[in-house]
């Protein structure tokens, strides 16, 4: 038994000793093939290192763009807190860092193009008042050209909010002076003028704007002078409004007055008479007032004055050449607009005064005296008033939201003493009888603040007596276009 478990062991070792032979030598094959896949593996994990090494560094530069976006955001959200700490009170405004007060700068520049179509007339203006006589030199030489840019203008409103409410002041300028020099015309070097400088507070208005017996209709017209009946002047004034609820106001004022009127050697204001001294003076102010009353559906304003006109030559030399008087003045004036349909509206005037000629833009027809007449000497001269009666009436038309036009006629009449026929050929052709006045434009507004217009001016007048030459009517024909751009 022994003899066969003998072989049997022997067949087991040498099986054992040939698996691991075998073993070693699969072992001997598989150690090259691993080498070569631990290199591949290393060489995908450097790949992958290099994918994460590009990920993280777009990471960082988005992080990095991000950053710089919300430095840009933060900024420009500090920039817009700083306008809105800037923004004004009102439209347009801005307020003045550190202050209560907005402001804002506003006006127009204008170009005007004019042709006359009846005599020479130069004034970058027609009035009815001062049209060329049919028979004077000027209608002889026929009509005239010209360009302007004299009625652009330039304002600065401010506003300020106090504890007894807001007080606000205007100053306004356009270039309508008078001339400097000869060379004016020539070189357009217009001289400025002072058109609005006053302040409003707790219902006061102290300085110079549009006197309370001027035009409350505001007519879209394009030649620059008030149309006939529908002036003002702008003067010097202290005025109080009270608010009488519903819309309705009523506003009283003394006014700086100018007396003015015509005798044989012509007319005569304070300061610029052409006498030596001067015999026209201001005593007293005028005396103004508005009751007026508006609301979505127009307007009605009724206005008074009361002025006294004063002159004097007691600082004559001459004993017996010394002379003084004084009349008193009123006018009366009824304003009314009614809106009809979308933005259109019709509109009108009419006044009555005696010695109130010049709110009436009628200049040099206040009063008129006898005085240096045949027979008429320093103890028995007289002041006496001129009467005055105009009616002026208006449509304004919008024909599409940009296109509009306005059509207005007007008519004034004058009375004066029977004495004033007796006047120089010179004076009479400042003696107006009767006034006409039509006008008929077209503006279109293209883009916001724009205006392109044209219009026709037609203006006539009538003297008292013939004037020089033995004129004595005057017409006007005239027809401009104007372009106007607004801030």
């Amino acid at each position: 038994m022994s003899q066969t478990l003998a072989p049997r062991h022997g067949a087991t070792l040498r099986h054992g000793l040939l698996g691991g032979a075998a073993l070693a030598a699969a072992l001997a094959f598989a150690q090259p093939a691993a080498a070569q896949g631990t290199a591949s593996l290393r060489q995908e994990i450097d790949a992958l290192q290099r994918r994460l090494n590009t990920i993280e560094a777009q990471q960082q530069r988005d992080a990095a763009a991000a950053a710089e976006a919300r430095a840009a955001q933060q900024q420009i959200a500090e920039r817009l807190a700083q306008q809105t700490d800037l923004t004004g009170s009102f439209p347009r405004s801005v307020r003045i860092p550190g202050t209560e007060t907005s402001v804002r700068l506003y006006g127009f520049v204008r170009l005007t193009g004019s042709r006359d179509v009846e005599g020479r007339n130069r004034s970058d203006v027609q009035s009815a008042n001062s049209v060329p006589l049919t028979r004077g030199p000027a209608a002889r030489q026929g009509g005239d050209f010209q360009f302007g840019a004299r009625r652009s203008r330039l304002g600065v409103e401010t506003r300020t909010n106090t504890s007894h409410g807001v007080a606000r002041s205007v100053l306004e300028m356009d270039f309508a002076g008078a001339q400097s020099s000869a060379s004016t015309s020539s070189q357009n070097n217009w001289i400025p003028r002072l058109r609005h400088a006053y302040v409003e507070f707790a219902g006061f208005t102290l300085g110079q704007t549009t006197t309370l017996f001027g035009d409350t209709v505001n007519g879209e017209f394009l030649d620059s002078f008030s149309f006939l009946g529908l002036g003002g002047p702008r003067q010097a004034q202290i005025r109080y409004t009270a608010p009488l609820g519903g819309g309705a106001s009523f506003a009283i004022g003394l006014e700086n007055p100018l007396s003015d009127f015509t005798y044989n050697a012509g007319a005569r204001v304070p300061d610029s008479d052409g006498t030596v001294p001067s015999v026209t003076v201001n005593r007293i102010p005028d005396l103004t007032a508005r009751l007026m009353t508006a609301g979505a559906w127009g307007h009605v304003a009724l206005q008074g004055l009361l002025r006294r006109i004063d002159y004097t030559n007691k600082g004559s030399a001459i004993r017996d050449e010394r002379f003084s008087d004084e009349a008193w003045g009123f006018g009366v004036s009824l304003n009314a607009s009614l809106n009809t349909v979308g933005k259109s509206r019709a509109f009108g005037r009419v006044s009555y005064g005696e010695g109130v000629g010049r709110y009436l833009d009628i200049l040099g027809s206040g009063a008129t005296s006898d005085v240096g007449l045949p027979g008429i000497d320093a103890r028995n001269a007289s002041l006496d008033l001129v009467k005055v009666s105009v009616g002026t009436i208006g449509y304004q038309h919008f024909w599409t939201q940009n296109v509009r036009s306005t059509v207005a006629g007007g008519l004034a009449r004058l009375s004066y003493p029977s004495y004033a026929k007796q006047f120089s050929a010179g004076t009479q052709n400042l003696q107006n009888r009767t006034l006409g006045q039509v006008i008929a434009n077209l503006v279109w507004s293209p883009v916001p603040d724009l205006d392109v217009g044209v219009e026709y001016n037609y203006a006539e007048r009538s003297l008292l007596s013939p004037g020089a030459e033995g004129a004595q009517r005057g017409i006007g024909q005239r027809v401009l276009a104007t372009a106007t751009y607004r801030f």
